[in-house]
């Protein structure tokens, strides 16, 4: 039940008053109970004994809430099924034309067929859920074809066929590209799987493939192969066919585009940034930063965070106006906060970021490795030494201590805290001798986050000037 909306909870109880769903007007007085707890602050009195006496007034009958908490368990996942059902309605069409076809009730299987499928046809934005589709509706009317007329069920196996043939496709290549965003973040032994059949697939019906198929394609080659020429293919194939393409395979295709930007970024290419601003800005014009009603905390970050670091202030705070309130509820303000915390860092008001960091909650692993990289650098730039060494050891342990993170991204994070700490003992004690072999030090690292704002800071420092003469001096003489 904590995982169900309001709106569940009240479609939900109108399920379990239903007598069609539910007849035990105990499953109804345990769910009144349950939802009373539900809502409290405290659950220090929600046992079994307690819950017995709200729902039954006896608190010996022990036994029977646990009968009727196992039937109410059933009638939620029913009802959870039955909820998917009525938002995937073609799916619900099939299984009515599957049981139409079971009662051989042609007359009006017939006509419900030719109805769905002239609808289906009309879909402009289509994705795997569209060609999945597809093949359940021309092999029902395979199988009404074969029914009624035996002998015609022939010509209608090829489109059952080419269903099949395009649907495969598109699982596998989805299939494929995961699997080859897990080897690029856990290095560790997987089975190859050879990509002949989808090869010999995409070589057979390579003139009549939907832009789907083209699109993961190339999305595979970007991820399996990581070349720039095919990061600019996928980019380009986007841009022709997004508006042909249902808005969470753009979502899954932008995800392969930023991921890539990610990676190039951290690893020190960071003129892949402003890829990535582009690449967010076409999203937010495209409508398809949303997951159901609600847009990720993640996605915001990342797009304030860009956005802030080449300088793109007024974009920013209009799309942080404009959508946070997409944001789920029970976050929205620790998130607004935290992204006004990197608009005030980067135009360099560091007690406005200081402020809005400390109105923050953790929410989850990203936003606590966002926050503490902003809160460290917030440290440095006031030159708060006591708190900023007390948060560089904090943050490595928590680091550590993340046992499913990508070893990539520990090593980035890592790296900075070891990094940071150096320029501020330089900072504090000089040594410029010691600045240039840093500096190659921060260059050749594979994975460092926020590499540009660190090669900024150690530039700043009075030594580095020093630094750059007795190097001059030497070369000179």
């Amino acid at each position: 039940m904590k995982t169900f909306s309001d709106y569940d909870l009240k479609q939900f109880e109108r399920f379990l008053h239903s007598p069609y769903h539910n007849r035990s007007q105990q499953c109804v007085d345990v769910f009144e109970a349950l939802k009373y707890y539900l809502n409290r602050d405290t659950k220090k009195d929600f046992t079994k004994v307690e819950l017995s006496k709200r729902a039954f007034k006896d608190t010996k009958k022990i036994n029977t809430l646990e009968v009727v908490l196992s039937k109410l368990t059933r009638l939620a996942e029913d009802f959870i099924a039955l909820e998917r059902l009525n938002r995937q309605p073609y799916m619900k069409r099939h299984l009515l034309l599957g049981e139409l076809l079971e009662r051989q009730n042609l007359e009006y299987c017939g006509g419900a067929i030719k109805q769905i499928m002239s609808q289906h046809k009309k879909i402009e934005k289509r994705g795997e859920e569209f060609y999945f589709e597809k093949y359940l509706l021309t092999s029902n009317l395979y199988k009404y074809i074969f029914l009624a007329e035996k002998k015609k069920s022939w010509n209608n196996l090829n489109e059952v066929i080419q269903a099949l043939d395009e649907f495969y496709l598109i699982e596998r290549l989805q299939l494929l590209g995961d699997l080859e965003s897990y080897k690029n973040l856990y290095p560790v032994g997987y089975n190859e799987f050879e990509t002949n059949i989808v090869e010999e697939l995409l070589y057979k019906t390579s003139d009549n493939n939907p832009p789907i198929i083209t699109l993961r394609y190339a999305m595979l080659n970007t991820i399996r192969d990581e070349k720039e020429s095919d990061f600019n293919e996928l980019i380009s194939l986007i841009d022709k066919y997004y508006k042909y393409v249902a808005k969470d395979e753009l979502f899954n295709l932008y995800t392969t585009i930023t991921n890539f930007c990610i990676r190039k970024t951290v690893g020190g290419q960071s003129d892949y940034i402003k890829h990535l601003f582009l690449t967010y800005q076409k999203q937010v014009e495209q409508g398809v930063l949303f997951h159901g009603k609600y847009i990720s905390t993640q996605s915001i970050k990342n797009i304030v965070s860009v956005s802030a670091t080449i300088g793109e202030f007024d974009w920013a705070e209009e799309f942080l106006e404009s959508h946070n309130n997409y944001v789920k509820p029970d976050i929205r303000d620790s998130v607004l906060h935290y992204n006004k915390a990197i608009l005030a860092f980067y135009q360099k008001d560091f007690q406005s970021a200081m402020k809005h960091l400390n109105q923050t909650e953790k929410i989850d692993l990203s936003f606590e490795l966002g926050r503490k990289t902003v809160l460290l650098r917030t440290y440095y730039e006031l030159k708060e030494s006591l708190a900023f060494d007390a948060l560089c050891k904090s943050f490595r342990e928590y680091v550590h201590s993340q046992k499913g993170m990508p070893t990539r991204l520990k090593k980035a994070y890592v790296n900075f805290t070891s990094v940071l700490r150096k320029i501020e003992r330089l900072r504090q004690q000089g040594g410029h001798e010691k600045i240039l072999p840093l500096l190659e030090k921060i260059n050749n690292y594979q994975f460092l986050t926020n590499k540009p704002w660190l090669i900024e800071k150690l530039k700043e420092l009075p030594a580095y000037k020093r630094a750059l003469a007795e190097q001059e001096e030497v070369v000179g003489g």
